[in-house]
């Protein structure tokens, strides 16, 4: 979707990933989406234009409203903030490398997630095919130059801008896997490090204390880089998310509104409605799982133990805590409100309660 303006190469010292600008990738997404979003607004404007039912057009308008508003935040996101997305990806990809190192995985291991991460991705998979795919069927009916046409910068535009929740939903997931892998570690293998070596308090050795003061340095340091790369994703990425929710939750009560206007008998609606719903779904199962993590870290109870007499390290452990207790994760896109399992639960018995009022009172007014 040109949404990601840049290719993955191996480094040639030691044969890891890295994201490296791509001139002409970014100027042909850059072109083609200002193409597609002024086809898109001209062809969309006309038929809304033509549209009889008020509630259709007003569903239509919003679509077109949320769409290229999400378009125009993504031109500027690649314009502007190129260098800033290229280096955060840069920042995710070594962290994974520092994180394979400290766990001594094969190069070929799996690291990112078990089943949960797996079925996340697979849902998010159907998503896009969903978006990518409803129009066929109208393509198939209705071949004409100008449909086609249509259809095609409607799916460039529209999955261009769901890209922004995926991408939110990828990045959090990204670091939820990130805090469960080191607090896998920290938990299985180093806990049980130093117990051993509190155990053997007056046999230490002088390797084996500066053995477990690196390994335990590393660990505070990838907690830290965790936590400063979950902040630079939000402040990059917290309007683009917060705009994309209201746009979502608001489409949900617009369409659900017309399905209930034409009694219940629109089965492509209903799917929409379940697609946009699964979308906000997914992104809060993602936070929600990244921030459970990243809570675990204070209950791991690693100061506990007995490492080394120096004052220095006891400081740099104190100081570490008392950062995470500080800067607790919790996604607030704006400050307006945070995305958790309780929004949606919200939205969703308030639009049960809207659409309970207005079946109400079209049964009284028949």
């Amino acid at each position: 979707m040109g949404i990601i303006h840049f290719e993955l190469r191996g480094n040639a010292l030691d044969g890891s990933l890295l994201a490296m600008p791509c001139f002409w990738l970014k100027c042909l997404s850059v072109l083609l989406r200002i193409l597609c979003c002024i086809a898109y607004t001209y062809l969309s404007i006309g038929y809304i234009m033509t549209l009889e039912n008020m509630h259709l057009a007003l569903i239509a308008a919003l679509r077109l409203l949320g769409c290229i508003s999400c378009a125009v935040l993504m031109l500027l996101l690649q314009l502007r903030h190129g260098q800033r997305v290229l280096r955060l990806v840069n920042r995710y990809l070594r962290l994974f490398r520092r994180l394979r190192a400290l766990l001594q995985v094969p190069p070929h291991g799996a690291l990112f997630g078990g089943k949960r991460e797996l079925l996340l991705l697979c849902s998010l998979v159907l998503c896009l095919a969903y978006e990518s795919f409803c129009p066929v069927p109208g393509l198939l009916q209705n071949l004409t130059l100008f449909e086609a046409f249509f259809s095609l910068c409607e799916v460039y535009i529209t999955v261009g801008a769901a890209m922004i929740l995926h991408i939110c939903f990828v990045g959090y997931l990204s670091l939820g896997v990130l805090y469960q892998q080191l607090n896998r570690f920290v938990r299985q293998q180093l806990r049980q490090q130093l117990r051993r070596l509190e155990l053997q308090r007056n046999q230490l050795t002088r390797q084996q204390l500066r053995a477990a003061g690196c390994c335990l340095d590393e660990c505070i340091s990838i907690y830290d880089e965790v936590q400063r790369v979950s902040r630079s994703f939000q402040r990059l990425f917290d309007l683009h998310m917060c705009l994309m929710l209201l746009f979502g939750f608001l489409s949900m009560g617009c369409v659900c509104y017309y399905i209930m206007l034409s009694k219940f008998n629109c089965t492509s609606l209903w799917i929409l409605v379940a697609k946009m719903l699964a979308d906000i779904v997914l992104l809060t199962l993602a936070v929600q799982g990244a921030g459970s993590y990243s809570r675990v870290v204070k209950r791991l109870s690693v100061e506990n133990f007995y490492i080394t007499e120096r004052s220095e390290w006891h400081k740099k452990l104190e100081m570490f805590l008392g950062r995470l207790n500080i800067f607790e994760f919790r996604v607030r896109p704006l400050g307006l409100f945070e995305v958790s399992n309780e929004l949606i639960l919200l939205f969703l018995s308030g639009l049960v309660t809207y659409l309970t009022y207005i079946i109400q009172y079209g049964l009284q007014t028949q």
